[in-house]
């Protein structure tokens, strides 16, 4: 694109798309917009407030705070000033929000609400950089939450300063913003820590330039594109989503919680989807659950059509001949059936990407099957979101496609991966032991991942090399493909695969509670609570049927041999999943190692 930053990218499409709608926004139950204008006009009093406050460029200020249309804002006022943005997730812990903070050395907070600012002590020693607080939301007692190092403002204010300053230095904001380079520091983009404490990852304008470049030349999209934005502006996933809106032009929704991300794929119909997978297998559990449920007739129309979904997909993907037959059964397939679940997306998404964790290779062929195509992509926030992705043109289920033009890959001999390009991290912040330890002297970051390359140059990622189980007969397992495996079984809501030195595989069971409910109605049974459930000998009896037949398909190594039903599945709040879903193992272990060492300890399998 020729852009000297994100700043002169951002300009440049405001001068090109003008009056046309740039963002979508629920506010007071009722839908609004803010066109490519109106949005820069705001991003401008942004920026101009917090330069009338004294923040300059180098400066860092985290935004904590959901999703919504003024995270967008201010970050992009942030990107035209040099002011590094510091995302901190919503749901993060006040611990972990000080952490964040007293290591950055933020000097600005955003947080959406008063509810939010509540929460923190704002006599806390984490807070020592914190000059200035910003409210999104102008709620509350401002003066009452200030204390005696720290002024706190709403945003409605900020911007009001922003406009007075305008009046006598206006060109102060195209000055800053033109004459930043690519070699600036952009963001620090802490991980969302599987392992450890989380890491802030130092990248520049330049190494965001390169991605949003790769990605559209990888997957082509136009200012015609819709998307609705629900992946965690905090992660690097859904910064990239954020900054590929804007470098192709598109239009976006914001959804308004992750609940509602149904009802919002309606109202915005996007065209291209950014996700993680959970939100394709969730779409997957409820079409089969309701497709089960249905007439047999419609049982009968719901299998013919996945089938002939299936040959018209594997056709396609062998570059096969389609003959006459095959189009028209395909075409009744689509408008009896497949057209309802087109409709619940939106009815005219084009394009769906997947990736922050593997995608089970079945759910991408059954959505094939049914006209929508996933691609699975790869990446870390180290590697500026994105490494690897599968095209349009050429994909392969089960992998996370071939590298991005720009990026090289490599396999070590002890089975990780390691990438080389312009997105690799300029430095972990504050952490030149770190950085050394993961960019190696000749410029391949070590990912820690397993995987492999095939024959046509498709990645297949098989694990985490720090999670690799080895059984005490010396078997290399990786848990994330057996817990992706299992977690297709619509009765199975989440599983952790763990076994370590021991003699075979085990695992946790988090059940599915509504489709319990639907079997046990069918079946006479009442469940008072999930503790009720997940202890009850017929469950039990019923997945470890189900874990039995998965096992047939799986190695003798993988088979899972005794396994515990615990009560309630992981969460985020509870510390157990990280903000795009992936499991704490450390911490589920702890939690569960009551039952963890009886599953070891136990001398017969349950299985």
């Amino acid at each position: 694109m020729g852009y000297q930053s994100l700043a002169d990218m951002f300009l440049s499409q405001v001068k090109r798309h003008g009056d046309r709608v740039l963002y979508r926004f629920a506010r007071d139950g009722q839908w609004q917009s803010y066109t490519w204008q109106e949005s820069l006009r705001q991003v401008r009093e942004i920026a101009l407030g917090l330069i009338s406050l004294g923040v300059k460029k180098g400066d860092r200020a985290a935004i904590f705070s959901a999703n919504r249309v003024e995270w967008s804002l201010i970050d992009w006022a942030n990107n035209c000033t040099g002011v590094l943005t510091v995302p901190i997730y919503s749901s993060s812990t006040r611990p972990q929000v000080f952490q964040i903070l007293e290591h950055s050395g933020s000097t600005v907070l955003f947080v959406d609400s008063a509810e939010r600012l509540k929460k923190l002590d704002l006599l806390h020693p984490g807070l020592r950089p914190v000059k200035w607080i910003i409210q999104i939301e102008p709620e509350g007692n401002l003066a009452n939450a200030a204390g005696e190092s720290v002024r706190v403002f709403s945003l409605h204010e900020v911007q009001e300063m922003g406009r007075r300053y305008s009046e006598a230095h206006g060109e102060v904001f195209d000055q800053i913003a033109y004459s930043l380079r690519p070699e600036d520091d952009l963001t620090i983009i802490y991980t969302s820590g599987t392992t450890g404490e989380p890491k802030g990852v130092l990248t520049t304008h330049g190494h965001y330039l390169f991605m949003v470049d790769a990605v559209i030349a990888a997957i082509p999209s136009t200012d015609q594109d819709v998307n609705l934005q629900f992946l965690p502006l905090a992660h690097s996933y859904g910064r990239l989503e954020h900054f590929m809106v804007v470098a192709g032009g598109y239009t976006c929704g914001f959804a308004r919680s992750l609940e509602t991300i149904a009802k919002d794929l309606l109202v915005i119909r996007p065209t291209i989807l950014f996700s993680v997978p959970r939100i394709y297998e969730n779409a997957y559990e409820r079409i089969r659950s309701r497709a089960a449920t249905g007439s047999r007739l419609r049982r009968l129309f719901f299998r013919w059509a996945v089938s002939i979904g299936r040959q018209f997909s594997r056709y396609q993907r062998e570059g096969k001949k389609i003959l006459w037959g095959l189009r028209i059964g395909c075409y009744l397939a689509h408008r009896l059936v497949f057209a309802r679940i087109h409709s619940a997306f939106g009815g005219r998404l084009r394009l769906s990407i997947s990736g922050g964790a593997p995608l089970s290779a079945e759910i991408a062929e059954f959505f094939h099957a049914t006209g929508i195509l996933i691609l699975e992509g790869y990446g870390l926030t180290e590697t500026s979101t994105v490494s690897h992705v599968n095209r349009a043109e050429w994909y392969k289920f089960g992998t996370v496609g071939l590298p991005l033009k720009g990026v090289e890959c490599w396999i070590a001999p002890d089975g990780e991966i390691l990438l080389r390009g312009p997105n690799n991290l300029k430095s972990y912040y504050r952490d030149p032991e770190g950085t050394q330890e993961a960019l190696d002297a000749h410029g391949w970051f070590h990912t820690g991942d397993i995987g492999e390359i095939d024959k046509d140059g498709f990645l297949k990622i098989t694990g985490r090399k720090k999670d690799l189980i080895v059984t005490s007969g010396g078997k290399n397992i990786a848990p994330q493909m057996i817990e992706n495996f299992i977690k297709t079984d619509p009765m199975i809501a989440n599983v952790m695969v763990m076994g370590d030195r021991q003699a075979h595989v085990m695992a946790l069971i988090a059940l599915n509670h509504e489709k319990v409910r639907e079997w046990g109605r069918d079946e006479g049974l009442k469940f008072r609570s999930p503790e009720e459930m997940a202890s009850h000998p017929r469950i039990f009896g019923v997945v470890k049927e189900r874990i039995r037949q998965k096992n047939k398909e799986l190695t003798p190594s993988e088979a899972v041999r005794s396994f515990r039903i615990i009560p309630h599945d992981f969460t985020i709040e509870k510390g157990e999943l990280t903000p795009t879903l992936k499991l704490k193992r450390q911490v589920v272990m702890e939690r569960y190692k009551d039952l963890i060492e009886e599953m070891a300890r136990k001398p017969r399998f349950d299985l």
